[in-house]
């Protein structure tokens, strides 16, 4: 008989078998999936959440180096009886949470990916597990990872064993009465609880681990409201017998036979006493239609103020797919005065801090600045993370400096429910949430709540001063004539001196003349971006009824049973019709035409009502995706001047109106009107009216500061630009009136030169 094995590959007979994976593949896994030490720590204590303890002790025995050392995870939760060690805890990648969301105890579990018990095998290469349901018998289960290195054992062929005992470590004389009873956990009488203790360390722990693990510890557990801090704090205060409030989840760290050094970081997990009282603070809850009920505090001036409700959302074509969710934003000024209040407020003695004291604010909150996300009051990492700056806030500072926060300013924290929220899914390495809408759609909201606090802290930061006289635009400020007829009065012998300034002024017109030309041509490059849309739009369309033109014309002109005259008709017909859609392209490069970087000659005469249907065009695309309607005055003027400085304007305006129009419920008016008035001194003024929420008197003065922008990713330059070019080059101005045509906001440019 031959042996199949030695038979030529086509001509082995057909087969099945089975993966069988080799043993290595657990401890890879464990590597691959749990990212750092760290992690696999805050896995292990999630599974202690999940077994409904109030209390886990993650004790360190030295010497903490590789080979060496224990690490031990003690919880006083409900504990396992050897069916359920079977069902779930042996069982990788069980879905045992996953059919069963809520613990014994009404918690949402936290890990449904049954890959938590591969933490202990990142974390050392032996195990032991001590483990007691309330009312059963103690279980030890001892595993030695490092049998699951060897390169020719397959998983199948290791097996794990365990012994059950009448209870020892969870008695009543046991080892866990000691270590739980100081903190105030009642298990330890019932009996009831687990212990992982792991030896053989795989890696060298230092103190720099220590922070990490302590700061990733602080902000693992959702952190109570402001005001239930505040209440606990006075509770344990108040109390006379020297009690305190025992919360529902606590983590103690303890550390033995450890360098001096180290021995800082045993303790309670509790956050930094320093960041209690942040500059400012916005907290709220978002409902599932994006609609938000918000506070806001800040520290100086003194203020509180509850905002009502906010509409975060602005999409009408469909509601977010995040929310439900809570969040609270703390933000904190990184300069020496705002951090020398307070320290100064924090001190005891009332001491001035000195140097050092501010070196250290800033690197406490380095360590555990960022926007956190708790899902069903447990963190989701890397959320908040040093270098983790999932909603970009970096990048929006960049664009807009003075307005907008950097990540290294914010301690947040948003909450989340897994029910609530089922369009957030975890990677598989449990680092962060697969990208998709619903995730895009939790940045866009907490950037949009954060927007609210961003606008209050600059007006906070910039209090309403005397406005100076105003000299004209932007570029009329570089001027020496000034300091020239001071020269000329004072020293009216010093031609020389006079000349150099004569000499020097005419270099800055100059130089001032080149920047407008540059900033009028990167501002047309800036408007190109929004006619992009239109053309794709009505480009696409045009070319598609070509191609059907030319394909419906040859599949007729093919056919035998027609005549002569019949295919010269038809031919004439689809020569008519792409001369329709050729106009109808040329009609679109008309629009882009004004933008070109050619060099044009002087303004041609233009009517106004022209001007203004080429811009309402323009924008009419995203007008109708956000549901507004875009309507021309009637007015119809002659003038003469630039058509893309003036489109420049009227989009940024009309784009402006659109944004806050569509901010409206779909039942109200959503209008942006456009219009013209010439006026008695022969200039000229665009008008731009919405019906949108308005402008708040307290920043009518700000909007046209650049950067400042209370739209959640503006820029803040749109009327900046629209207002110096109105400003420098036509010596009018860009206003903000207080009535208008419609009732919301409205612009009105007036050109003086050049009309």
């Amino acid at each position: 008989m031959n042996d199949e094995s030695s038979l030529p590959a086509q001509d082995v007979p057909s087969g099945k078998g089975a993966l069988r994976p080799r043993a290595r593949l657990l401890r890879t896994l464990g590597n691959d999936l749990i990212s750092s030490d760290k992690v696999a720590l805050i896995e292990l204590v999630k599974n202690s959440y999940d077994a409904d303890a109030t209390t886990v002790l993650v004790r360190f025995q030295g010497p903490l180096e590789k080979g060496q050392g224990r690490i031990e995870v003690w919880d006083d939760g409900h504990g396992m009886d050897v069916p359920t060690l079977q069902r779930s805890w042996l069982d990788i990648a069980t879905d045992t949470k996953r059919r069963k969301p809520k613990s014994d105890g009404g918690r949402r579990v936290l890990g449904e990916k049954g890959i938590g018990r591969l933490a202990a095998a990142r974390l050392g290469d032996e195990l032991l597990l001590v483990t007691r349901k309330a009312d059963a018998r103690e279980i030890n289960l001892l595993i030695d990872w490092s049998q699951f290195d060897q390169e020719d054992a397959y998983l199948d062929e290791i097996e794990v064993a365990w012994e059950i005992s009448d209870p020892d470590v969870f008695s009543e004389e046991g080892q866990a009465a000691s270590v739980f009873s100081d903190s105030g956990s009642e298990a330890w009488r019932l009996g009831h609880g687990t212990i992982l203790r792991i030896e053989k360390l795989t890696h060298t722990w230092v103190a720099d681990d220590f922070i990490e693990l302590r700061t990733a510890l602080t902000r693992l557990i959702r952190p109570r409201p402001a005001e239930q801090a505040e209440t606990a704090d006075s509770a344990k205060a108040d109390d006379s017998d020297g009690g305190t409030t025992q919360p529902d989840f606590q983590i103690l760290v303890e550390l033995e036979d450890v360098p001096e050094a180290l021995q800082g970081f045993a303790g309670p997990i509790d956050p930094s006493a320093d960041l209690r009282t942040p500059h400012y603070q916005l907290r709220g809850s978002v409902d599932s239609n994006g609609v938000a009920t918000l506070r806001y505090v800040q520290q100086e001036p003194p203020l509180e103020e509850d905002l009502g409700t906010k509409t975060l959302w602005n999409n009408d074509k469909r509601a977010p797919l995040a929310g439900p969710f809570e969040f609270e934003i703390n933000v904190w000024d990184r300069d020496k005065d705002a951090i020398q209040r307070t320290l100064i407020a924090s001190s005891s003695d009332g001491s001035p801090p000195t140097s050092k004291d501010h070196k250290g604010f800033r690197e406490t909150l380095d360590d555990v600045a960022g926007v956190s996300i708790y899902r069903d009051g447990f963190r989701v990492l890397p959320f908040g993370e040093s270098g983790d700056d999932w909603l970009g806030l970096d990048l929006r500072r960049v664009q807009s400096p003075t307005l907008r926060l950097s990540n290294n300013q914010i301690v947040g924290h948003v909450f989340i429910g897994a029910d609530d929220n089922q369009g957030l899914k975890d990677q598989s390495n449990r680092e962060g949430f697969l990208a998709g809408t619903a995730y895009s759609d939790l940045q866009t909201l907490v950037r949009a709540a954060l927007n609210e606090l961003e606008s209050r802290r600059y007006k906070a930061r910039h209090p309403d001063k005397p406005q100076p006289e105003k000299k004209g635009g932007l570029f009329e400020r570089f001027d020496l004539s000034e300091i020239r007829s001071a020269l000329a009065t004072n020293y009216p012998g010093d031609s020389r001196l006079i000349g150099l300034i004569d000499d020097k002024n005419r270099d800055i017109q100059e130089g001032v003349a080149e920047v407008q030309q540059v900033l009028s041509r990167y501002s047309r490059l800036a408007t190109l971006g929004s006619l992009v849309d239109r053309i794709l739009h009505d480009g696409r369309t045009v070319v598609t009824r070509l191609k059907n033109i030319s394909r419906f014309g040859k599949r007729d002109l093919g056919k035998t049973t027609l005549s002569s005259d019949e295919k010269i008709a038809i031919a004439q017909n689809s020569m008519e019709e792409t001369a329709d859609q050729a106009e109808m392209l040329s009609s679109i490069f008309n629009q882009i035409e004004p933008f070109g970087g050619r060099k044009r000659g002087r303004p041609k005469e233009v009517r106004t009502r022209d001007l203004i249907q080429k811009a309402i065009s323009i924008m009419q695309v995203e007008a109708d995706d956000r549901g507004v309607n875009l309507a021309a005055g009637d007015a119809d003027i002659s003038t003469r001047l630039d058509e893309a400085e003036v489109l420049l304007v009227l989009v940024n305006l009309i784009q402006n109106a659109i944004f806050w129009v569509s901010t409206q419920p779909r039942d109200a008016e959503r209008a942006v009107v456009v219009d013209a008035r010439s006026n008695s001194d022969s200039s000229l003024t665009l008008i731009v009216s919405d019906s949108g929420p308005g402008v708040v008197d307290d920043l009518r003065d700000r909007i046209f500061d650049p950067y400042f922008s209370t739209k959640p990713d503006g820029v803040g330059l749109g009327l900046s630009i629209a207002g110096n070019m109105v400003e420098d080059i036509y010596g009018g101005e860009l206003t903000l009136v207080q009535e208008g045509p419609l009732d919301g906001a409205t612009f009105e440019a007036t050109f003086r030169r050049r009309v």
